[in-house]
């Protein structure tokens, strides 16, 4: 895991909740990318 870095401040937590939707989004769209890399290799 990575180290908790101290001058990173995120009192309200909005960094958190940005990484989670940007991990969501990006396992949403894992399907439709394994799908259009088969289409491409035949």
């Amino acid at each position: 895991m990575a180290q908790h870095d101290d001058d990173v401040k995120d009192d309200s937590g909005l960094l958190s909740v940005f990484l989670g939707l940007v991990v969501l989004i990006g396992m949403s769209g894992l399907p439709g990318t394994i799908a259009w890399i088969r289409l491409a290799t035949g």
